[in-house]
């Protein structure tokens, strides 16, 4: 079996940061939940000052992530421009930037549908 070309990887590393990016958005909605029955509930101070550190590491990884998928989408576009013929590897990687794209512009993204997975 021949290694993975350079698009597959790229485009590999693209859905992946996605992927990331999404589950990091889930673990804050989660983690501020937890907080806030937390705070409801009169728990300890000191377990809710340590659930409030949770938040804040949460929600200081969102741009890190971002700035790594802008990074891999660039790499990737890159990549596309020298590819001449049409394959799925290129279809695949065209896909999973427009999915990017949805992200910077806050729409909702496909990843995860099998549409997605089955093309990356």
């Amino acid at each position: 079996m021949p290694p993975p070309s350079p698009l597959k990887i790229r485009t590999s590393s693209v859905t992946r940061l996605i992927k990331e990016e999404q589950s990091y958005h889930k673990e804050l909605a989660s983690q501020k939940a937890r907080l806030q029955r937390m705070e409801d509930n009169n728990e300890d101070v000191y377990e809710i000052k340590q659930q409030k550190k949770v938040v804040v590491d949460t929600e200081q990884m969102i741009p890190a992530v971002q700035q790594k998928l802008e990074l891999a989408v660039e790499a990737l576009e890159l990549q596309l421009e020298l590819i001449e013929e049409e394959t799925d590897e290129k279809k695949a990687a065209v896909l999973a930037v427009e999915e990017a794209k949805k992200i910077y512009e806050g729409q909702p993204s496909s990843v995860g549908n099998s549409l997605f997975t089955e093309a990356a």
